[in-house]
């Protein structure tokens, strides 16, 4: 890494992890210490391989999409450079999934692959999220229409990315023509031909499954919480508010989803009768257990240093590109 993303995982990590500490004082800090002993460890490393399930699960569907597409990338580097993604999180813009296409082109792994790999995860993750958090619509009946109308508009989206008609459209408008709106346009049918290989039934039922069984754990690492918080909720609800509270802050665009997912959580929680220094006391741990040790992993990833090959992407598979313009 380069000054630029050293300071940008310092900036971020600073002030999140501020923004952190003024919500711990808010609530009182004896509310959150209480809570934390009152949590075991024995339980606290339950969380946490809860959350390595997650990344885990999510891994290997990286892992298999890149090899879909052509990579021949060993699991050794993939793994180094999927999770030292985790480190720059909760910078803006999402400039951890932009610094793995980075990452990997030394390994042969052009930008329009792990693009077009990472297009098709984020779909599925959307989808497993929203058909969790409709476990426990009843809490919020009145948003019932928002996750059925974001559900339907993906399958839309997923429906439209599959049809060939789209990118052969785009071929004909950028024939022959130069300039960069056609560069911006073919690099653009580049990936979504890319991104189709990975959504055809096979690929996307695989990947689908992994998607959902990975937030499933993490978001039973919500559950197990409350339990030990002494404040259970039922377990359908319990997955529920952590997915539908993930979709939040999604939607709200921040890095990580900071602010939009532990408001959305602390107020889902409140609604099932929790009191409020117990809601923001475990939306601080599980947030500490998920984001937190991700952007640590991350952050250890990124120090271990690994000697790449030096390589032409077009080298390790010649038809990478070619495709493309197909």
């Amino acid at each position: 890494m380069n000054a630029r993303w050293i300071k940008a995982i310092s900036v971020s990590v600073i002030l999140a992890a501020t923004a952190y500490l003024i919500t711990a004082l808010w609530v009182g800090r004896t509310d959150v210490v209480a809570a934390l002993d009152v949590v075991k460890t024995q339980t606290l490393m339950i969380l946490l391989s809860l959350s390595l399930t997650n990344y885990a699960l999510r891994f290997l569907r990286w892992h298999y999409y890149l090899h879909k597409l052509g990579s021949s990338i060993d699991v050794r580097h993939d793994l180094k450079i999927y999770i030292g993604g985790f480190a720059l999180t909760t910078t803006p813009g999402k400039a951890g999934e932009l610094a793995r296409s980075l990452w990997l082109q030394p390994y042969g792994v052009p930008a329009n692959l792990s693009v077009a790999a990472f297009l098709a995860e984020r779909i599925q993750d959307l989808i497993a999220v929203m058909l969790i958090s409709c476990l426990g619509v009843s809490l919020y009946p009145r948003a019932a229409w928002v996750l059925f109308a974001g559900l339907a508009f993906i399958l839309t989206a997923l429906i439209a990315l599959l049809v060939p008609a789209v990118t052969q459209f785009a071929n004909r408008f950028t024939a022959g023509r130069r300039g960069r709106v056609a560069m911006v346009v073919h690099r653009v049918v580049q990936v979504l031909v890319h991104t189709r290989g990975c959504l055809t039934p096979a690929p996307l039922a695989v990947g689908l499954l992994l998607g959902i069984i990975a937030w499933s754990a993490e978001s039973l690492s919500f559950a197990i919480l409350m339990q030990a918080l002494g404040h259970p909720i039922p377990l359908f609800s319990a997955l529920s508010i952590y997915a539908f509270s993930m979709l939040a802050g999604a939607i709200s665009f921040m890095p990580g989803g900071l602010g939009g997912s532990e408001a959305t959580m602390i107020i889902l929680l409140r609604l099932c009768g929790v009191p409020l220094s117990i809601a923001v006391s475990a939306t601080l741990l599980i947030r500490a257990a998920t984001l937190w040790f991700a952007v640590l992993l991350g952050i250890i990833a990124l120090s271990i240093r690994v000697k790449a090959p030096v390589r032409d992407p077009a080298e390790t598979n010649p038809a990478i590109l070619a495709d493309g313009a197909k």
